[in-house]
């Protein structure tokens, strides 16, 4: 039986970036943006890639370099990119608009507090919910606490207002719009008591109250792969290896992962509704956690994983993003050796189902 297979594409991004976005345009392309380069410095530049052609072409840069920020596709077809940081170190409020038709960025109004490592979620009514994050990436104890706070952008204003907080400030954490409601779970938790601590709860945004409830809670505290909604509404968390199930608001597990290496940190559905992870790193003993080329698929109907074939690269940092033609675009990200430095990747890869 012949597995799926992951090949490497013809062109390599312009730039060499992790921890950037990636957003499907409504043309089809992918705009890919911020990020940080090999010397973790953050990145204004944006590509964008074609899969007519399987090229790489450079567009408009943002106004400023942004590590830690949100892109969302808005109904419009502009893409909204907020918070970040430009120095790795504080963060900032203000917010940029590209639109693809002329390969340019605008501002428009700025969060009313700055934020990185936020969730950025598009509502149904077209507005868009940030919520949580922290005011600077600075890892020491003197960190400044996460948020709870959680604000809405309106298009057809360009403003943002306040909307009900969070019960409890988290950052790094995984959004998904689900049944009209918005699912927020993990991450982790800065206070003048607690230093990364690390988030299992899971709350629940209603957009017609504007408030906030508390619903059960993941397996492990851990700052969630790319939450993905699945065709009956459940959500799946692939690095836990669990979904929420709505009906009984409760995370169910998911048959185990095979043990080629760990959970997968990036997670994309496909147009068959089973979904593919990848971005793992090794787990047998002495391997210093590197990251590897192995990628899962869990197949829903049967709740199970299997093997989806390699990457040409090992990489994690990396973006997912499936396309028109049900091919998954894997772009960017980092490698390492055992008792090397880190590499920052520009090569991109397509996974065919």
């Amino acid at each position: 039986m012949l597995l799926p297979e992951l090949s490497r594409l013809l062109a390599a991004s312009t730039i060499a970036r992790r921890d950037h976005t990636a957003t499907l345009l409504l043309n089809g392309e992918v705009l890919v943006t911020g990020g940080t380069d090999i010397n973790v410095n953050p990145l204004s530049s944006a590509d964008l890639y074609n899969p007519a052609t399987g090229k790489w072409t450079l567009t408009g840069s943002m106004s400023e370099p942004r590590e830690g920020l949100t892109a969302t596709l808005l109904p419009s077809g502009e893409v909204l990119t907020a918070g970040g940081s430009a120095d790795g170190g504080r963060c900032v409020s203000s917010a940029e608009l590209y639109n693809s038709s002329t390969g340019q960025w605008t501002p428009t109004g700025s969060m009313t507090q700055p934020r990185c490592g936020h969730t950025a979620t598009l509502l149904p009514n077209g507005e868009v919910l940030v919520a949580g994050g922290v005011e600077a990436l600075i890892d020491t104890p003197d960190t400044p606490a996460t948020f709870a706070t959680a604000e809405l952008y309106n298009p057809s204003t360009g403003t943002w207002e306040t909307t009900g907080s969070l019960n409890t400030s988290r950052a790094s954490h995984g959004a998904v719009l689900e049944n009209g409601q918005v699912l927020v779970a993990g991450g982790y938790h800065n206070s003048s008591t607690e230093f990364f601590a690390g988030l299992a709860s899971a709350e629940l945004y209603d957009p017609s109250q504007g408030s906030w409830s508390i619903t059960g809670s993941m397996r492990l505290a851990l700052a969630p792969s790319t939450p993905v909604l699945l065709a009956n509404s459940d959500v799946l968390v692939a690095n836990d290896a669990q979904f929420y199930h709505p009906v009984i608001a409760a995370w169910v597990n998911t048959g185990a992962l095979p043990k080629v290496a760990r959970a997968p940190g990036k997670a994309s559905l496909l147009q068959n509704g089973n979904v593919l992870g990848s971005g793992t790193v090794c787990n047998y003993s002495g391997c210093g956690h590197v990251p590897v080329s192995a990628c899962f698929l869990y197949i829903t109907s049967t709740n199970s994983w299997s093997v989806a074939g390699s990457m040409n690269h090992p990489r994690v940092g990396h973006t997912s993003t499936l396309l028109p033609s049900g091919k998954v675009l894997v772009a960017g990200g980092y490698s390492r050796v055992l008792g090397g430095g880190i590499t920052v990747l520009s090569s991109a890869e397509l996974y065919t189902p």
